[in-house]
């Protein structure tokens, strides 16, 4: 027990470090995926795309993991104890659970949609519109909420003594259930609802999605289908997006995967790696934004909104720099005006004409810069 806690004190440094580099990339990467993925393009329709639109309830989903459960999760990592009380005790596992559910079912309807706009291009528009598209990620929402509700019910604060016999307690936080068994069928029931058959079927969509963007037969037996329906522009995005979707599977496969094994062996043995496990999962919310700029071609998207915002900032300091010559020259002619006008009253002189004043203006220009040498 010794060394364990030795152990566990040693890679605490490490595994907050890691925490804090995921939480500064999850945020900022996520926040910046909402603005790009939220930002009008002149050049398509006015509504959200089906593809754009489901991405951005990944990153919602993403966001609140690394806003709401990382910073939680190191908390109690350093104080060794439940400090947040009941309601986060019950609310926190919730979110987490809610939050990973409807990423992966919001994968799915990606995947969903990435095969149908490949195999039937021509009406993948008009069948995935935008209200079907929010009426899906609305069910999304409520069956994460439904599967993941008992969360709520069976998770408590609950105070441990530290030594037998005497009042020191120890908060923790942590699932109460009527039956151990209760237990272990609700985890392996989250394990398959939400982890294999999910992976499996989104594996699945994605080899036929693949397959038929990259098989060279197919392409020339359908071409009427596919190739003279799509530019070649389209259908390279379209394998880009295909990339991106496959990319996000396996990154969602390979990050929950030790979570839901050590959630099932948990009841038998406590490991000491599932703190590294739980970050390992964490941090695929951190993970997807990187994902979505290089391998789904994002970046472009950025560049074309950076590139817009320093022409904006350059077009405004232009601007300022022109009214603040035009604010100078307005002194610069008063004074010559002023200076005109004491000549006249120093040495009277008939002007019959405007002429005359303004070659009286001109030898006063030329006086000025004798007089600021002075």
């Amino acid at each position: 027990m010794p060394g364990s806690l030795g152990a566990a004190r040693e890679a605490l440094p490490c595994l907050t470090a890691m925490y804090l580099v995921s939480f500064v990339v999850g945020f900022v990467g996520n926040i910046m995926s909402i603005r790009v993925l939220t930002r009008k393009r002149p050049s398509r329709a006015s509504s959200l795309s089906a593809t754009r639109s489901l991405l951005i309830n990944l990153a919602v989903c993403d966001l609140m993991v690394v806003c709401v459960c990382m910073p939680i999760t190191v908390g109690n990592l350093i104080y060794k104890a439940w400090v947040y009380g009941d309601f986060l005790c019950r609310a926190v596992p919730f979110i987490q659970a809610v939050s990973v559910s409807a990423s992966v079912l919001s994968l799915t309807v990606i995947s969903v949609n990435r095969y149908y706009s490949v195999h039937n291009p021509l009406n993948a528009r008009s069948f995935f519109t935008q209200k079907r598209i929010l009426s899906t990620i609305l069910v999304v929402w409520l069956l994460s909420s439904g599967i993941c509700m008992p969360l709520v019910f069976m998770n408590r604060r609950d105070e441990i003594g530290v030594v037998e016999g005497l009042p020191l307690v120890f908060s923790i936080c942590r699932e109460i259930w009527p039956q151990e068994r209760l237990k272990q069928a609700y985890n392996f029931l989250l394990f398959c609802a939400l982890y294999c058959l999910p992976v499996l079927f989104n594996m699945v969509i994605c080899f036929l999605t693949v397959r038929r963007l990259w098989s060279r037969g197919s392409q020339l037996k359908e071409s009427s289908a596919l190739n003279r329906s799509l530019p070649a522009s389209r259908l390279k995005i379209r394998k880009k997006v295909a990339q991106m979707v496959v990319a996000l599977v396996l990154l969602f496969a390979i990050s929950w995967l030790p979570v839901y094994l050590m959630d099932i062996w948990i009841d038998f043995n406590i490991p000491k790696s599932l703190p590294f496990a739980q970050w390992l999962g964490l941090n695929n919310s951190s993970l997807n934004p990187i994902c979505y700029c290089f391998v789904g071609n994002l970046y472009r998207s950025a560049k074309e909104m950076k590139s817009k915002y320093h022409q904006r900032m350059v077009s405004l300091f232009n601007f300022s720099l022109s009214e603040g010559t035009t604010r100078s020259s307005v002194p610069e002619l008063s004074r010559l005006d002023t200076t005109a006008t004491w000549l006249l009253a120093a040495h009277p002189v008939p002007i019959k004409s405007s002429q005359n004043r303004h070659s009286l203006l001109q030898i006063c220009q030329l006086s000025l810069p004798a007089v600021k040498k002075r």
